[in-house]
C-alpha cells in the first residue's frame, strides 16, 4: 500500500471476544480512507504461550484480519501494569493519531470507585484522537458458533471465579447466560451478565472467568463500604 504524505498512524486495540474483527475492520477502513499505516494491539493477560485453544483461534483470526488490511498486529502481556498504560505506551512509541478501542463493559460504580478507563487513556494520550466503538448485540450472532444460552451462577473458588448451577453450594456472586462454545467437550464460551442496566459479555475458559476483574472490583468496593 502507498501510503500519502501524512502523519495519520492509526491503533485499534482489541481484547478476547467475536468483536475484534469487527474493531479491526473498522481500523482497516479508516486507515484505507485516510492512506496510513494501520496498527492493532492486543492486551492479554497472559504469555502469549499460555493461551488457551479459543483464545489462539481469536489471535488468528485476528491476526488474518490484520494480514487483510496490510495492519501490524502486536501482542503485549498484562502483568502488574494497567492495560490503559500498556495501550498508551505504545500509541506514544508509533507516534499514533487516531486510536480505536470498543465500548467499554464498564458499570457506573466503577466508574466511580476506579474512575473510567476512556478517562485514564484521554489523560495519557495526549492529542490522539479516540474513537469508541459501540459493541454490537451479540445475541443473534452468537448462535452460529454457540450453543443455546443457560442460566448459570458464578462462585468464588479461591482466587478464581467458576460458573456452575445454584445446587453446586456456596453463595453466588453473580449469575447470567452462559453460551457454550459448539464442538467442545469443557465449558468453555462467552457469559452473559448484565449488571447496573448495563450488558457484558465475559470470556469462560474450562468453567473459569478469564478476566475475573469485574468480580474483584465489586468485592473491594463492598469491603471499603464495610
Amino acid at each position: 500500500m502507498i501510503y500519502l504524505l501524512n502523519n495519520e498512524k492509526i491503533l485499534v486495540c482489541v481484547y478476547y471476544g467475536p468483536n475484534g474483527e469487527r474493531l479491526i475492520r473498522r481500523g482497516g477502513e479508516l486507515a484505507n480512507l485516510l492512506q496510513c499505516p494501520l496498527f492493532v494491539l492486543s492486551v492479554i493477560p497472559l504469555r502469549e504461550n499460555e493461551l488457551d485453544q479459543t483464545q489462539e483461534r481469536y489471535m488468528a483470526e485476528w491476526q488474518m484480519k490484520c494480514d487483510e488490511y496490510g495492519a501490524t498486529f502486536i501482542v503485549k502481556p498484562n502483568k502488574d501494569r494497567k492495560a490503559s498504560e500498556i495501550i498508551a505506551e505504545t500509541a506514544k512509541n508509533l507516534h499514533i493519531t487516531q486510536l480505536i478501542i470498543g465500548q467499554s463493559g464498564q458499570t457506573r460504580w466503577q466508574e466511580i470507585t476506579r474512575g473510567s478507563f476512556v478517562n485514564e487513556l484521554l489523560n495519557q494520550i495526549g492529542e490522539t484522537d479516540l474513537h469508541i466503538v459501540a459493541v454490537q448485540r451479540m445475541d443473534e450472532q452468537i448462535t452460529d458458533t454457540h450453543e443455546r444460552g443457560i442460566r448459570v451462577a458464578v462462585f468464588k473458588e479461591g482466587p478464581h471465579y467458576i460458573i456452575g448451577n445454584k445446587e453446586s453450594g456456596g453463595n453466588p456472586v453473580a449469575s447470567g447466560l452462559f453460551f457454550k462454545e459448539l464442538n467442545t467437550d469443557f465449558d468453555t464460551g462467552l457469559l452473559k451478565i448484565k449488571t447496573d442496566q448495563e450488558v457484558q459479555y465475559l470470556k469462560i475458559s474450562h468453567g473459569k472467568v478469564i478476566d475475573s476483574s469485574l468480580f474483584q472490583n465489586r468485592e473491594m468496593y463492598a469491603k471499603d463500604e464495610d
